[in-house]
This record gives structure tokens, sequence and C-alpha cells, in this order.
């Protein structure tokens, strides 16, 4: 009976322990921290993204964000780009992160035989999501801006 009680209580504890580990996040303003990345790794002929250039670049709809904040080289010869996106619920986090996911591979393609160096700066290119925020990070200063970003995210 003793080890009865000791596993229900055992079960109790681990369902409690899983049922908490949801990761926290802070309530990011996407546009200070695309600033405050921008300042780390300066976009060379840095353009930032408006709602439509957020559906063409990405296919990400207008209604599937909360808020978006975008930067890339406006020239098309850096493969530079950064993206944070407050997603409208967690369903459109994922198909966000999907559509950033794509885009990678998208311009891998096209600078893999056209500008090879840019083509290794997009295979450190990547795509986070972190409940309804999601990122891509395509830049050669990638692990500065994902520490940055993870410290902004955490608050």
């Amino acid at each position: 009976m003793k080890r009865a009680i000791w596993l229900v209580g055992l079960l109790a504890a681990l369902c409690l322990t899983a049922c908490g580990g949801e990761e926290k996040t802070a309530d990011l303003d996407v546009h200070e921290a695309l600033a405050a990345m921008l300042e780390e790794a300066p976009i060379e002929e840095a353009m930032e993204l408006t709602e439509a250039d957020m559906l063409n670049f990405y296919g990400i709809e207008a209604d599937q964000m909360d808020d978006f904040a975008a930067a890339l080289c406006a020239v098309g010869i850096k493969a530079d780009e950064l993206v944070i996106v407050k997603a409208a619920d967690e369903d459109s986090a994922a198909a966000v992160e999907a559509l950033l996911q794509q885009r990678i591979e998208n311009r891998k393609s096209e600078f893999q035989n056209y500008i090879p160096e840019e083509y290794e700066v997009l295979t450190h290119g990547t795509v986070a999501r972190n409940g309804v925020y999601v990122r891509l990070i395509v830049s050669p200063q990638y692990e500065a801006l994902e520490a940055l970003y993870d410290g902004l995210l955490a608050g």
C-alpha cells in the first residue's frame, strides 16, 4: 500500500513538473528587438519591410501576425536578413516558422552558384519559435544575434 501511495505521489509530481515546464517568454517589442539586432550587426543597404513585403518575400499573411519587424539587404548581393514576428496565435506561429524556414532554403538555392560567400552565410541561417514569437537570422554574426535575441526574449 505504501508503495502504491508513493507511486501515485511520484506520478503526480511528474505531471506537475511536465505541465509547469512551459517556457516563459517576455512580451517582446519586435521593433526594439530588431533595432538592437541591427545595431549589433548592421545590414548593408538595409531595407525595413512592410506588411506587403512580408507577403511577397515570405508568404506571411497580415492576419497571421500581431506585429513584426524585418530588414534585409535591398541590393540583393548580401544574404543578410532579420525577421521577428509576433504571430496571432500558436497555429500561425507554426505556419510562419515553416514559411521562414522555406525562405532560407529558397535563398540557398538562389545564392549557391551566384555568390558562394553569401551561400555560406545562409548555411548558418536559423529560424526559431518561442511561443508566438518566430525569428529568422541570416548574418555572418548569427551567433551574437541569436544570443542577443534570446536575452531580449527572456526579459
